[in-house]
């Protein structure tokens, strides 16, 4: 039997799995950024949009109108009342029957009177929407046929 000394199976010249580990100062330096670049220009798209819109635009002041405002009644309003403000202005600002030069707005119009419509004939999207609007909450209208008072959550 043969004996081998520890050192010399160990030796890192001689063993496969031992690597022979290079001094640090002969490691190449390599090139670390000494400035960070950061995107010059942030673009706000809410406050670009409203310096476009001018404060004669009827759509937008219609925007800043309650659901209530918009179809012209009171926060007591009975269904049949809401019903009754809804059908006058969707004969009025339905796109078929809008001016030509005004088809934009007309549509924009209709959509927001649709929406508070929805959204004030349902017994649960209205006290949600009046429970928002007592907090001090203010919701923009959108293009979809749904809302916000969709989803209704049961506490």
């Amino acid at each position: 039997m043969k004996c081998y000394k520890s050192s010399s199976i160990l030796s890192t010249n001689h063993h496969p799995f031992f690597y022979k580990q290079q001094p640090i100062s002969s490691l190449q330096p390599t090139s670390i950024p000494t400035t960070i670049s950061y995107p010059t220009r942030t673009r706000f798209s809410s406050t670009r949009i409203q310096s476009r819109l001018t404060h004669d635009d009827p759509v937008k002041q219609s925007e800043d109108l309650s659901f209530y405002d918009l179809l012209g009644v009171t926060e007591s309003v009975t269904l049949p009342e809401i019903k009754q403000a809804y059908k006058q202005l969707a004969r009025k600002y339905h796109p078929d029957v809008s001016p030509p030069d005004r088809v934009e707005e007309y549509t924009d119009r209709f959509i927001r009177v649709q929406e508070a419509y929805e959204t004030l004939s349902d017994p649960r999207r209205r006290v949600l929407y009046d429970r928002d609007l007592s907090m001090g909450f203010s919701f923009s209208f959108s293009g979809r046929r749904q809302n916000r008072y969709d989803q209704v959550i049961n506490y």
